[in-house]
């Protein structure tokens, strides 16, 4: 395995655009997995060089640096009880200790725990590029199969949302996340693309497939009731 150890950010995505078979290394809970994300590719070791801090900016949003864990955001006193409640969807304290925000949200995962709270909550990503620095929502880069690496994430500490987890038990793979916050709805279904929309009707739209989490069958009537019960 070869693991690169760039000395800034800049150097990180430049070494990612220069080895296509690359991927970046943080907390390692999935590129470190068997059959993850690093099996057969280059490493890009990313830890030191790009932010982990949670703090409040003078203009009152909150920044969360991407090399943040989960366990991070639950521990923080800056970060909004929904997000909190994101994070507890990993159930595993150990997993939660060392997995990233900038992990979970740029692996793209179609069960992360944060995709779809992150999508309606509007939080915007710092990301940079070999052509510079940019800014980028959550919910534009999810549908992307951009290389870009996320630096830090701001989000308005003001917004209230719903997020629910349906999954077989609290340890396996979700089967579907549902979140809304102000009238913005997202699905992640296993095994599918996630879906946005203005209406808990976007489960229409969702093309289900049965996998190790349930049936398609299955998986649609979840979707269905997903947003029941909401705020």
């Amino acid at each position: 395995m070869v693991i690169h150890h760039p000395s800034n950010a800049l150097e990180a995505v430049n070494t990612r655009k220069e080895i296509p078979c690359s991927v970046y290394l943080a907390g390692g809970t999935e590129d470190l997995r068997l059959g993850g994300q690093g099996e057969n590719n280059e490493l890009i070791d990313i830890n030191g060089i790009v932010p982990s801090e949670i703090r409040k900016r003078e203009d009152g949003m909150i920044e969360i640096g991407a090399l943040a864990t989960l366990e991070d955001l639950i521990e923080s006193d800056l970060i909004p009880e929904c997000v909190k409640k994101g994070a507890r969807l990993c159930a595993s304290f150990e997993k939660r200790n060392s997995a990233t925000v900038g992990g979970n949200i740029g692996s793209r995962r179609d069960d992360s725990y944060l995709g779809a709270l992150f999508s309606v909550l509007d939080v915007v990503m710092h990301t940079i590029t070999p052509h510079g620095e940019e800014d980028k929502k959550v919910s534009s880069y999810f549908p992307t199969n951009c290389r870009r690496l996320i630096l830090y994430f701001v989000l308005d500490p003001n917004k209230e949302a719903y997020v629910r987890r349906f999954g077989n038990t609290s340890s396996s793979h979700a089967t579907l996340i549902a979140a809304e916050c102000e009238g913005r709805y997202a699905l992640s279904v296993k095994g599918a693309k996630m879906v946005m929309g203005t209406s808990p009707e976007i489960y229409k739209d969702v093309e289900y497939v049965s996998d190790i989490t349930g049936s398609a069958e299955y998986k649609k009537y979840l979707a269905s009731i997903a947003f029941e019960g909401e705020r």
